[in-house]
């Protein structure tokens, strides 16, 4: 007898056009593996802005809607999710056999429009703590009060849950942990990457030479906001430039802080030394990590796995990374990688100073260093790893 074919909504708050960052890259992949695997997929979603129309396919074949989103981030926002769910669930509620939500926000909303279907909750981070990374050390009672209610709302959405999956051994215990949920419903399913072609490699000289890059260079792939750290990267260019002179730094990414990285790369007189990229396109991107010669994650808190350090490597880069969250547990699972010792410029600094002593009088040749390390890479996280687990827990939400 043929087993019917289920048709699972994938609710998110980011939309799934375009990639800025591990939150569409994980959205992409798992609408993906769902159409692949023979599952109908349609994506609700927000507007990413007030212009953007309310319906699009995706590769021709997903239709991602969004419900107006005028990008208020406070109640009055909330609101208009609300009741955008409502009209929108009315319309379609009967068209789905199960959901799998990536984020909070737009499945809090579906909630209240009185969606009850098994539900797979995807948690990479928690909204209310990133929130309070943002707003908690200047903020006062609004901001406190914002990030209660923020609190709140995800304990609704996640203890509502029938499965959950996670990326990382650190977020199945804080998931556990704060919000009380069972062990035993919590499938960790390691994140994944695309690796390069090993052609890819064979241009790096030439990348170099494209970008006018002679000497070594450290790189970072990083949202500007404070908890990524990218002040300690700029502190570190800094420590290290009367000891490296050669030495060249990339920043790649956008964001609130950037303009006040930009000042604080003036202040330390490293401005000629550190180039901020802003917002690249993916194969851009790639290109800088293949002609680069060392990652550098200075994460200050709550990296639920830094798929970044995958992408890092999976282009042969190694991946130096401050020693918090996660990225005790990703980065050291993989050869040439090495935490520093604290979260600060200096461990980092000392970090950077290290590797680059130990690379110039290591017998094995960076070439080969970086086809070992896209080799192990592709062995470990290889995205079909992480489809057996996600997929085999779709599936358990067939009734």
């Amino acid at each position: 007898m043929s087993v019917k074919r289920m048709n699972i909504l994938v609710v998110s708050d980011v939309s799934a056009e375009q990639v800025h960052g591990g939150a569409e890259r994980m959205l992409v992949h798992h609408i993906r593996a769902l159409r692949d695997s023979g599952y109908g997929v349609t994506v609700l979603t927000r507007q990413p802005d007030p212009d953007a129309a309310l319906t699009m396919k995706l590769d021709g074949r997903v239709v991602e809607h969004r419900l107006l989103y005028t990008g208020d981030r406070g109640t009055a926002g909330l609101q208009q999710l609300k009741k955008g769910a409502a009209v929108w669930w009315h319309k379609y509620a009967g068209r789905f056999d199960a959901v799998v939500a990536e984020q909070p926000f737009i499945m809090w909303a579906l909630l209240k429009a009185g969606c009850n279907l098994p539900r797979l909750q995807v948690c990479h981070s928690f909204a209310f703590e990133e929130y309070a990374t943002r707003y908690g050390k200047k903020g006062g009672f609004k901001h406190r009060l914002a990030g209660f209610a923020m609190r709140r709302l995800e304990r609704k959405v996640y203890r509502s849950a029938d499965r959950f999956l996670v990326l990382s051994h650190f977020m199945q215990k804080r998931l556990s942990d704060f919000f009380q949920i069972d062990k035993n419903l919590i499938t960790i399913a390691s994140g994944g990457v695309d690796v390069p072609e090993i052609a890819v490699f064979e241009r790096r000289d030439e990348l170099r030479h494209a970008l006018q890059w002679d000497g070594p260079v450290v790189i970072t792939l990083r949202n500007l906001v404070e908890r990524t750290g990218v002040d300690l990267l700029v502190k570190a260019a800094a420590i290290l430039k009367e000891e490296m002179p050669e030495l060249r730094w990339c920043v790649i990414g956008r964001g609130e802080l950037l303009q006040p990285l930009q000042e604080l790369a003036s202040q330390l007189e490293v401005a000629d030394r550190v180039e901020f990229t802003g917002y690249l396109a993916e194969e851009a991107v790639q290109q800088r990590l293949i002609a680069a010669d060392l990652f550098m994650l200075p994460t200050r808190d709550l990296e639920g796995f830094g798929l970044v350090t995958l992408e890092a490597n999976a282009c042969g880069l190694p991946v130096v990374a401050t020693p918090v969250t996660a990225n005790k547990e990703v980065v050291p699972s993989l050869p040439f990688n090495r935490l520093a010792d604290a979260v600060s410029a200096e461990a980092l600094a000392n970090t950077v100073r290290v590797l680059f002593k130990e690379a110039q009088s290591d017998d094995l040749s960076r070439y080969l260093r970086r086809h070992e390390l896209r080799h192990a890479v592709e062995k470990k996280y290889a995205w079909q790893h992480h489809d057996v687990d996600f997929l085999q827990v779709v599936e358990s939400l067939r009734h």
